[in-house]
């Protein structure tokens, strides 16, 4: 059987790289999406947890777009006074109360995030440093910039101020290494936001009373208190409607090899009546020659498939690193992926082979043998 499968293989050679194609798209796109897709969220993960917060104190307005702007280090033009720090931290329960400025400057000419803050934030970022002297800057912003150590840097926007660098951070992977941190005093003198604050996390003393302390918190005036948690959930709750609508568009591309391979095996079961005819006539039986179309079909299937593996992966490697919500999202991949994608491919086969091996099935070799 397998002889006849490469035979024809060989004859109509365009045919069959165009349904190995059909195939790879789908199976490639379906790659990719489950590979991005499972790295977005790890990021989102990564760099949510990574605040370090119980609670996340923001101003008034959609708590999402708030922390998405104060992971991306951009201003969200609303503002927590400053003058309210005090009384958070004397809300019972409140360990730690980090007050956080951020906001776009220009770091030796180069546009960047500015954060500012306070000694705490080294309780809640595991830098490995003893104090928050001068600028502490990302490695992203050191290659960018080709910093280092020592170096002075000139950070201006509505002021300017010139800070050594006393710490370039070992890689993160996340968001800390795109920014330049400094005092909280330095980042509003610069950013034009004297008392202001951005955020303020907030790390509780007992963490299963954090949601007492999270209402005491919000009948604050001019805050909202947000987990985290909440945060993540609702990010990913957004995230899955643009997942559905990639998810539509892989499944357009898979129908599209289905019936890109169903066209192939129809064509071929017209083309070769002549073969299926003499192989009727020497003894096959129909189940013989549907299991003949059947695992032509699946065949291909995999073939195409495997190229869609290697496809799919290629591509994640060159396609831009940030995701929708502005983060770096490295593609993660898992051998689970590539089980579903060969598994789409091998019922991708199965499916378009059932219509053209049950019509050659039911080939008559005496009525097919006359008609040559």
């Amino acid at each position: 059987m397998s002889w006849i499968i490469f035979a024809n293989a060989r004859k109509r050679k365009v045919r069959v790289a165009m349904t190995v194609g059909g195939i790879a798209i789908g199976v490639a796109t379906l790659f990719a999406l489950l590979s991005l897709s499972a790295g977005i969220e790890n990021a989102l993960d990564r760099e949510i947890s990574g605040m370090g917060a119980h609670i996340l104190l923001l101003p008034e307005g959609c708590p999402y777009e708030l922390t998405l702007a104060l992971m991306q280090g951009s201003d969200a033009f609303e503002h927590i006074p400053a003058e309210l720090l005090p009384d958070i931290r004397a809300v019972d329960n409140v360990a730690l109360a980090v007050p956080v400025v951020v906001g776009k400057a220009k770091v030796n000419g180069q546009l960047s995030s500015v954060y500012g803050t306070t000694q705490e934030i080294l309780q809640v970022r595991q830098w490995g440093i003893d104090a928050l002297e001068g600028a502490v800057i990302g490695s992203d912003v050191a290659e960018k910039l080709g910093l280092a150590v020592g170096d002075i840097v000139t950070i201006s926007l509505y002021t300017s101020v010139e800070l050594p660098i006393t710490h370039v951070l070992d890689r993160t992977y996340g968001r800390d290494d795109t920014f330049v941190f400094v005092a909280l005093s330095v980042a509003q003198q610069v950013l034009g936001l004297a008392d202001r604050l951005s955020a303020v996390l907030i790390r509780t003393e007992v963490v299963t009373e954090s949601t007492r302390t999270q209402y005491t918190l919000a009948r604050m005036s001019d805050i909202q208190a947000v987990p985290p948690s909440d945060i993540f959930e609702r990010l990913m709750e957004l995230f899955a409607s643009i997942k559905q609508t990639l998810i539509l568009i892989t499944g357009i591309a898979i129908v599209a090899g289905v019936m890109t391979t169903m066209n192939t095996m129809t064509m071929a079961v017209f083309e070769r009546k002549k073969e299926i005819g003499i192989l009727r006539a020497l003894g096959s039986t129909k189940f013989n020659v549907f299991k003949l179309f059947v695992t032509e079909s699946l065949l291909l299937s995999l073939v195409g498939g495997v190229v869609g593996l290697i496809a799919g992966y290629v591509a994640t490697l060159f396609l831009p690193k940030t995701s929708g919500f502005g983060l770096e999202a490295t593609p993660q991949f898992s051998p689970i992926y590539v089980v579903i994608c060969l598994i789409v491919a091998i019922l991708v086969g199965v499916a378009s082979s059932l219509y053209p091996a049950m019509s050659a099935a039911r080939t008559q070799p005496i009525k097919t043998l006359r008609e040559l």
